[in-house]
Parts: structure tokens; sequence; C-alpha cells
């Protein structure tokens, strides 16, 4: 069984299984400037052709999680069926702080 690692950092997340290449994915969400209703979340963002008319939400401000939504939102997305496919009733964790 292979051991999916996270280090999820203030700016951006580096999850993969301990036997691969790790993926460094963006900590946040993406919100266009035009339409409130569309949300990009982490590395969704490489769907878009012209980024300038986004605007980031940030989970974490001066080093602290001030947001959790955003936070849980991207969880959710790379634990999700778009990138990991986890299923939550077989997963142990191990989480730590420093």
């Amino acid at each position: 069984m292979a051991t999916l690692v996270l280090d999820n950092g203030a700016y951006t997340a580096k999850i993969g299984y301990s036997q691969d290449k790790v993926r460094v994915i963006p900590n946040c969400q993406f919100r266009s400037k035009t339409s409130r209703l569309k949300t990009f979340t982490a590395n969704q963002l490489d769907e878009i052709k012209d980024p300038s008319g986004l605007f980031y939400i940030l989970p974490f401000q001066k080093g602290y999680l001030v947001n959790w939504d955003v936070q849980r939102k991207v969880w959710d997305h790379l634990f999700g069926k778009e990138m990991f496919k986890l299923l939550t009733n077989h997963l142990k964790e191990i989480i730590s702080y420093r």
C-alpha cells in the first residue's frame, strides 16, 4: 500500500505518493472578476488561458490559517475525484504540526 504525503504550506501544497514525484500545487482558490460564481481550486488554474481576469483567495494570512472554507475546498480537490481519488473510509492519516 502506497503512502500519500501532503505538505500543506501556506502558499503551495506539495502532494504525492512516497515513491512518486511530488506535485506542487497552489494552496488557494481563484475567482473571476467578471463572474463571481465560477471558482477554480488549486491546480485548476492550469485550465485558464488568460488568468489576468482572476483574483485569488488564500486560506493563510501571515502564516495563520484564517479561512477554513477555502482550505477545506483545496483539500477536497486534492483528495477527491479530481486528483488522487481517495476514499475517506479507507484512510489513515498522521498529522504533524511543528
